[in-house]
């Protein structure tokens, strides 16, 4: 039973694209021109945890000794910058599991890192006791859990935490189903409408910055687990930065910089001197027109940071952990991701 019906909805993976993560960006920034013009680049990022990773750097409007345009886009589709016969993007952000499995060759672009590392929470209306190693098999068999994205990242990890603790599940359509003797998964489609007060889960697992907007305007909703702390070994690759091979080839020094600016990001974001609305602003400045970002200053807090778990490790560091993590993937959701040892960057 255990399993039942994620293989069937491997299928639709790749096409859901990421994690948890781009509609067309049709506006434009200005940009101030680097030094001598070297290069123009186009950076892409997802609308949320992942477009964290790159915000002093569009705060700052870094170029690196070029022209550099960020563009902060819709998650649904950010794998079509980095696809078909001329990619747009020469650096980009995506789930980890998007990437391996469009770009995992390494022949047209590398991983340079990973760049979040987790930020998918339980919440619930009615179960109040924190979730943990001892108790989760014995608080979630028998219950209803709701889960975005369950047929795409999200998903994919919670599965992998109940793998994790040989926890039995299944999956269902209707949020009414419940069996007694496993975790009855059930998928999330409208988050804004289906997480609730009046929710029929159990149990809802979501993401940042849903997880802590929807706690902080319901009072009977609270976070009872951490996915994170329940995988273990530190979190696990979310998100990862990407290069176009040859721009790594043409411009390296270019490429060496702005690793060393997003590392420097997550100590920009967590320090007493960056307000939440810089960090939004950043952000929102960089969307398509007419859009707004999944942060406002009053969603965006320390915490909520925190939970999103965003810090630069390098792909050198972090190769054997994504393809470990990749493997788990594909146990639960029966897709091969050929990872070749090209796709991993390594500094000269």
């Amino acid at each position: 039973m255990k399993k039942f019906l994620a293989v069937i909805l491997a299928a639709v993976t790749l096409v859901a694209g990421a994690a948890l993560f781009a509609a067309c960006d049709n506006g434009s920034n200005d940009v101030v021109p680097g030094d001598g013009d070297a290069f123009t680049a186009d950076v892409y990022a997802p609308d949320g945890a992942p477009a964290l990773a790159l915000a002093q750097l569009m705060s700052e409007n870094m170029q690196f000794g070029g022209t550099v345009n960020y563009h902060v886009v819709n998650a649904n589709t950010i794998q079509t910058y980095v696809t078909g016969e001329d990619p747009q993007a020469e650096l980009c952000v995506l789930p980890v599991n998007a990437a391996a499995a469009a770009l995992g060759s390494g022949e047209n672009y590398k991983m340079l890192g990973v760049v979040t590392h987790g930020n998918i929470y339980f919440i619930s209306n009615t179960e109040k006791t924190q979730l943990s190693a001892a108790n989760l098999e014995e608080q979630l068999t028998g219950k209803m859990v709701g889960c975005i994205q369950l047929q795409n990242f999200v998903g994919f990890a919670l599965q992998i935490v109940l793998d994790k603790y040989d926890i039995e599940y299944r999956i269902t359509d209707d949020p009414e189903d419940v069996q007694e003797g496993v975790v009855n998964l059930v998928n999330i489609s409208d988050p804004a409408t289906q997480i609730s007060a009046t929710a029929v889960y159990d149990y809802m697992v979501a993401a940042e910055p849903v997880v802590s907007t929807k706690t902080g305007n319901i009072e009977t909703l609270e976070i009872v687990g951490d996915l994170q702390a329940l995988y273990g070994e530190n979190g696990y690759p979310q998100a990862v930065l990407v290069a176009k091979t040859e721009f790594i080839e043409a411009h390296g020094d270019a490429v060496t910089d702005f690793i060393g600016a997003v590392e420097a990001n997550a100590t920009w974001l967590t320090a007493d001197t960056t307000s939440a609305e810089t960090i939004v602003n950043a952000v929102s400045s960089h969307l398509p027109e007419g859009s707004t970002p999944t942060f406002n200053a009053k969603n965006l807090t320390a915490a909520v940071i925190e939970n999103c778990a965003v810090r630069f490790e390098s792909a050198a560091s972090a190769k054997e952990r994504v393809k470990s993590f990749l493997s788990e993937i594909t146990a639960v959701n029966g897709v091969q991701y050929n990872v070749s040892d090209a796709f991993f960057y390594a500094a000269d």
